[in-house]
């Protein structure tokens, strides 16, 4: 049976890169960026105050203490968003007010904070005309320089990062307007089974279940940055999946995900279904625990098509592991690099599968981070997913593990939660 890294080799093979596109920075959480990004300005782009205080001259400030204060008379007052306009001929002759986050004037090279001035007097406007300093000032002190943070050239994101609040808040302090982004897939989802209830609030007749793989698909998609539309439910009829798909495949469809019908019994009519519409199927079944049946094709139009079993953790492994990095590809990204964790206890497996185990990391005493296989593996429950933080993954290589060995661990969702991979 085709082994897990045989498979991804054959999804990763040949894959169709979507247009990249200009988007307005309000507009980009989430998106991941088309080319590198280098700034185009200095940050601070200014020399500023870093204290509410007065800017001095250093040399003026020598030998002042609280024992031998110094008197100094004020030349002016800058507060933040004002640009002190001073004559070209204009020398310092003491010292200059001056707020936080406003422009340092031109002669003056630091600041003293106001708890370590006592104002002496002030005109008729309550501003200080003269100053009593308590403590020495050196070259740059409570001064941000220009460029300290970034200079023009600095690069500010590689190409195929995936945007997030932080680098919202540096793209937005140096001007960068509109951001080159990769256009995400368009994918759509369908389940499969005349079991299946879509309304939430319908009650259950007898032999009937809830489509929990749905709504999982569509929102782990959501949280990946891409907007999946759930094309619904069919019953197992083969007519009318393949009057689906005829019609799906009519759009701009990159990826179809469908749930179901992918295994070998009576009413497993996917297979057959693809390669009367004339798709290649690629590899059906691979070497792997849950998620055995998965399927991979492809259509003659290039629409890539996941065929994923119906069971609901199945369904998540298939998505995880297997749809996810051509979608990373799609998307200009690098592959996730796992994260090793020591395992807490024994486990023994009874196939040479990969399997993909719900499983809890957490950080012991010693500061080291562990993992625990979580109990109630079956493909059909559900329940451990509520205490389930990451995927913990057991190599084909052998039939157990024991405790105190590292493997490797990879978090529900990727790009979210720790920063087990690359972004």
């Amino acid at each position: 049976m085709l082994p897990y890294k045989d498979a991804l080799k054959i999804i990763l093979a040949d894959v169709n890169i979507p247009e990249r596109r200009d988007l307005p920075l309000d507009e980009t959480l989430g998106a991941i960026t088309a080319t590198r990004i280098n700034g185009t300005e200095y940050l601070p782009p200014f020399h500023n105050s870093a204290m509410d205080g007065f800017a001095v001259i250093n040399h003026m400030t020598k030998g002042a203490s609280q024992n031998t204060p110094i008197t100094l008379t004020v030349d002016g007052s800058s507060m933040a968003g004002d640009f002190p306009e001073t004559s070209s001929d204009f020398i310092p002759q003491g010292a200059w007010e001056i707020m936080t986050g406003a422009p340092v004037p031109e002669g003056y090279d630091a600041v003293i904070r106001i708890e370590d001035i006592t104002i002496l007097a002030r005109d008729d406007n309550e501003r200080p005309t003269e100053i009593s300093i308590m403590t020495e000032a050196f070259e740059g002190k409570n001064i941000r320089k220009a460029g300290t943070d970034f200079c023009p050239g600095d690069l500010l994101m590689e190409k195929g990062i995936r945007i997030g609040p932080n680098h919202i808040m540096a793209l937005a302090a140096l001007g960068q307007a509109n951001i080159p982004v990769i256009t995400p897939p368009k994918v759509a989802v369908i389940s499969t089974g005349k079991e299946l209830v879509d309304d939430m609030a319908r009650t259950l007749k007898p032999g009937q279940i809830r489509n929990s793989n749905s709504p999982y698909l569509i929102k782990s998609l959501a949280a990946f940055g891409i907007a999946a539309r759930n094309e619904g439910t069919i019953f197992d009829e083969p007519d009318k999946f393949e009057q689906k798909i005829q019609e799906l495949l009519s759009g701009d469809l990159q990826i179809i995900l469908s749930t179901g019908a992918v295994s070998m019994g009576r009413y497993d009519f996917i297979p057959d279904g693809l390669k009367k519409m004339g798709a290649e199927i690629l590899f059906h079944k691979a070497a792997i625990r849950p998620g055995k049946p998965i399927l991979f094709a492809r259509f003659p139009q290039g629409t890539y098509y996941f065929g994923l079993p119906g069971n609901p953790i199945a369904s998540a492994v298939g998505l995880r592991f297997f749809a996810y990095p051509l979608i990373r590809k799609m998307l200009g990204q690098q592959q996730e690099k796992p994260v090793k964790a020591m395992l807490n206890d024994d486990f023994t497996k009874d196939s040479p599968f990969r399997f993909f185990q719900k499983a809890a990391f957490d950080v012991n005493a010693d500061g080291r981070l562990t993992v625990d296989i979580l109990p109630g593996q079956e493909s059909f429950k559900i329940k451990p997913l509520l205490q389930q933080n990451c995927w913990a993954i057991i190599p084909e290589e052998g039939l157990s593990v024991k405790a105190g060995n590292l493997i490797d661990i990879y978090p529900l969702s990727t790009d979210f939660g720790p920063n087990f991979g690359q972004g």
